[in-house]
């Protein structure tokens, strides 16, 4: 897929300086929000007594130039999206969690995030903005369980933690420089498996923001904004040439045991060196899979595909029931296969790949049976070199119906390439 530049003889248009231009419009901003802890329940109660924080962010962001004529096509498919980098607080020091006759109140502290975001205008006229944002980063907790601090906080036990963010905006323009805007906001934190507790720390809000943009020029270029869309509308996109490939690929993935955490934390007695213990041990599960993709257009490709797993892990969990005291004798293996609906969204060299399947093969004991629904998702970043096409890396986040069962490094290829409409002979 290629774009073209089509000069326009709009008035004023072409009288435009083109060297002039900035290819990006750089901007800082920062923002204010009000969140909401969602609860959850506990041991047959509720776990969040008192839910409200603030939060607090600082970003830079940087968005294609509409003017700019080399623009790329992936900029002009998603209507030129801003892409953001900065820092977040979610202030819950304030909360309050506690179950049973826990002689004080836990907290979930405050939670620093390092992030990346993706934010795309659906609607914008001269003033007004409407769209949707997308983010991911790292999280840190300052106030994770403790066995003896903090020990109903069930929602994160780690000080290391994965985030994502997704929300929906209405934006003003102030001036040519500054943009105000407001919309609310879901965050989800969670360290995929790897430490135990991790009923992860969902939260909704509201938010505004404020950003100004540091390089654009104060009179535009000179365009109005009939010129500026007359010049947008110059961009021709051809036609794009389908075709079919394969995604095959491998992975790692990196998780605690949840029946060894229902042992520790129910089931053995107060005294037991054992009781509420939280550095677990990791154990891998290793994948590979295959997934024929069909790419249907620049940005978008789907497909069906298999997965093969190989839980180690999982010799030890006939020895975890036997001590948890259950009568019932479970059925275990290591091998597990499954299939899944794939889906990935292409940014240039990065992409948001997604799946959902269910299994074809897996015994799982205990666990696999009560606590880990047949339904797999997937979520996860994939970047593709430049120098090293078509080989990708990236990671996933996988879950039982939302329910985190490991976190995996990726590394993968697109094998072959059939195009679906033979090219015409010269």
């Amino acid at each position: 897929m290629s774009v073209s530049f089509v000069a326009m003889y709009a008035e004023g248009t072409d009288a435009v300086n083109v060297d002039s231009v900035p290819k990006f419009i750089y901007s800082v901003g920062g923002g204010g929000a009000i969140n909401h802890l969602f609860n959850i329940s506990m041991r047959g109660e509720k776990l969040v007594k008192r839910g409200w924080g603030g939060g607090y962010r600082l970003f830079m962001t940087s968005q294609a130039n509409p003017l700019d004529t080399a623009i790329s096509v992936y900029d002009r498919v998603f209507g030129f999206p801003t892409l953001e980098a900065g820092i977040q607080l979610q202030d819950f020091s304030h909360t309050h969690l506690c179950t049973g006759d826990t002689p004080y109140m836990s907290s979930l502290g405050c939670v620093w995030n390092a992030y990346i975001g993706f934010r795309r205008d659906i609607y914008r006229n001269r003033k007004w903005s409407f769209g949707y944002s997308l983010e991911n980063g790292l999280a840190y907790s300052s106030r994770p369980f403790d066995t003896f601090s903090n020990i109903d906080n069930d929602m994160i036990g780690q000080h290391l933690s994965l985030y994502f963010g997704c929300g929906l905006y209405a934006g003003y323009r102030v001036t040519p420089e500054v943009e105000v805007s407001m919309g609310v906001e879901y965050k989800h934190v969670s360290n995929g498996a790897t430490d135990r507790p991790n009923k992860g720390s969902n939260s909704y809000g509201v938010a505004v923001r404020a950003r100004c943009d540091v390089n654009r020029p104060s009179d535009d270029n000179g365009l109005t904004f009939e010129q500026r869309l007359a010049r947008l509308q110059a961009f021709k996109r051809k036609p794009y040439d389908s075709y079919f490939y394969l995604d095959v690929n491998a992975s790692v993935g990196f998780r605690t045991m949840y029946e060894e955490w229902i042992l520790y934390r129910d089931i053995l007695p107060a005294d037991d060196p054992r009781f509420c213990k939280g550095d677990m041990g990791l154990h891998t599960v290793w994948s590979t899979s295959v997934v024929p993709m069909f790419r249907y257009n620049q940005v978008h490709a789907s497909g069906l595909g298999l997965e093969y797993s190989f839980a180690g892990y999982s010799g030890r969990a006939p020895k975890i029931e036997q001590e948890c005291g259950l009568s019932r004798r479970y059925k275990h293996s290591k091998h597990v296969l499954a299939i899944s609906a794939h889906h990935e969204v292409y940014y240039k060299q990065l992409s948001l790949a997604m799946s959902v399947g269910t299994y074809l093969f897996r015994k799982h004991g205990w666990v696999g049976e009560k606590f880990e629904p047949p339904i797999i998702e997937t979520v996860g970043i994939r970047y593709y070199p430049k120098f090293f096409k078509p080989f990708y890396v990236g990671y996933n986040l996988k879950a039982n119906l939302g329910k985190a069962y490991s976190m995996e490094l990726k590394v993968g290829l697109h094998a072959g390439h059939w195009n679906v409409r033979k090219k015409k002979a010269k």
